[in-house]
């Protein structure tokens, strides 16, 4: 680790070069802010520390273009009793902590040590980014762990072959993200995505909302409906909490992919269709067609492939990577500058 120490009192300079130098730090010391200002533009620290009260340049704003054009650097501040509030003002900032002059070397030892775990921390976050780069076409399906890398690959290798997917998991896992990741590697990816939740309605509302109607087909149908499956022709229709689809509505849907043609709600004329579909459900299928939830000839028509997202839980791997990937996404959707989170 490299360590800058910027103090225009010489005996302070190497006084701290010498304690940092024998734990191991790289260390060099400037008299002047500008100077370490010159001397970022061409090589990189993990840690400034430096005095508050500098000739020229303070260390106020020393502070500020540090964090403006090297944002991970770590900087702890050497502040008199008098700029105690300047110091605190500067944590806000981005300055990792103070120390007040004369200050105990253990305790700036302590300091030091903190920053640089937390400047590790974000160099391997940094590094585990990177490493997600080449996967990354997986729009934003992160993670670094096992099961993670597992889901990807067995995507790469489904999304081509055309056959209907089934994908179990907890609420929240992602279980839409990977559908659309399989439609998105799919030979249907510049055709329609369409999604359906079919928990909480009745059947003659997914009729509608699934097959679409014809005018007069039933009171309030002033007009003719196309229906999801039609606008998806060609694409993928994701069909969300499938298990919470009732038993007759469900001997449609097979009736609909074993036939590969629907009919509107009212009409006679059949419509053929060229779909695939991906279902998902938070709950475990095989044991709701045991006792008799869901039909067993529609869960071996959908499950051709399975695919089971583990919950976070079982992958902690994964859990300060998404965190910086949030933290990433939010701060640039609402304009904010946040450079970390507390342990």
């Amino acid at each position: 680790m490299r360590i800058a120490v910027v103090d225009d009192e010489e005996i302070v300079c190497r006084r701290l070069k010498a304690a940092m130098e024998k734990d191991g730090y790289q260390v060099e010391a400037f008299a002047r802010g500008e100077e370490v200002l010159n001397a970022m533009a061409r090589e990189s620290f993990d840690l400034l520390i430096l005095d508050v009260l500098l000739p020229g340049l303070d260390g106020m704003e020393v502070l500020r273009r540090v964090k403006e054009e090297h944002r991970d650097t770590e900087v702890i501040l050497i502040t008199g009793r008098a700029s105690i509030s300047a110091a605190v003002e500067a944590m806000k900032k981005g300055a990792f902590h103070y120390v007040e002059k004369p200050f105990r070397m253990d305790e700036l030892k302590n300091l030091v040590r903190q920053a640089l775990a937390k400047k590790a921390l974000t160099d391997e976050n940094k590094l585990l980014k990177a490493r997600l780069a080449p996967i990354e076409g997986y729009l934003d399906m992160v993670g670094v762990s096992a099961p993670i890398k597992a889901i990807l690959d067995l995507v790469r290798k489904v999304a081509p072959l055309d056959c209907n997917v089934l994908i179990q998991g907890e609420t929240g896992t992602g279980k839409e993200l990977v559908a659309r990741l399989i439609h998105a590697r799919s030979k249907r990816a510049d055709r329609p995505f369409v999604a359906f939740n079919c928990g909480g309605f009745t059947e003659e509302l997914i009729a509608s909302e699934l097959f679409g109607y014809e005018r007069g087909a039933f009171t309030g149908a002033v007009g003719t409906k196309v229906g999801l499956l039609e606008t998806a022709q060609g694409g993928t229709v994701f069909m969300d909490e499938v298990s919470d689809m009732p038993l007759s509505m469900q001997a449609k849907l097979l009736r609909v992919i074993q036939e590969k043609r629907i009919f509107r709600v009212g009409g006679t004329r059949p419509i053929q269709l060229d779909v695939r579909f991906v279902a998902a459900t938070n709950r475990d299928l095989r044991s709701a067609v045991q006792e008799g939830r869901f039909r067993e000839d529609l869960y071996f028509r959908l499950n051709v492939v399975q695919i089971s997202i583990p919950p976070l839980s079982e992958r902690k791997e994964d859990i300060m990577v998404l965190t910086h990937h949030f933290l990433d996404l939010y701060s640039k959707k609402f304009g904010k500058q946040i450079s970390g989170i507390d342990p």
